[in-house]
């Protein structure tokens, strides 16, 4: 018998922060072999592969991740929604994502699909054509 691809599946499902809602996240991968190539090789590199993305495991090349100061991030023009003022430590705000200085602010958050957990705060990206960056406190 001449075998000459694999199809791999893995899958797993998780509860969302301990409650009721169930995540289901499934991967599937497929390889085609070259004659030379070692079956049982090939299946246990696509094995690990899976099993890495579904640990959540990956990381990004030391190159690619965003050198961010915590204390820098403070710094930036957060303003409070409500009272339109200066955002104090540890209140939610927004500033433009063009904002000086949130340059790997903004490269990170594209990194991580528009969403970045660092230090004492959530940032994500809003507005119709996200133009703004929001922060709010993590609730522990």
């Amino acid at each position: 018998m001449m075998v000459e691809r694999i199809i791999l599946g893995r899958g797993k499902t998780a509860s969302k922060d301990g409650s009721e809602v169930w995540l289901r996240t499934f991967y599937q991968v497929e390889a085609v072999l070259d004659q030379g190539d070692d079956l049982q090789e090939v299946r246990l590199k696509l094995e690990r592969m899976l099993t890495q993305w579904l640990s959540g495991e990956e990381t990004l090349p030391e190159t690619e991740i965003p050198k961010l100061d915590l204390a820098e991030l403070d710094q930036l023009p957060w303003t409070a929604y409500k009272t339109k003022e200066p955002a104090k430590e540890g209140e939610a705000g927004w500033i433009f994502a063009n904002t000086k200085g949130a340059e790997e602010l903004v490269k990170a958050m594209q990194k991580c699909e528009g969403k970045l957990e660092l230090g004492a705060y959530e940032y994500r990206f809003s507005g119709k054509e996200k133009q703004f960056i929001a922060r709010k406190p993590v609730k522990k």
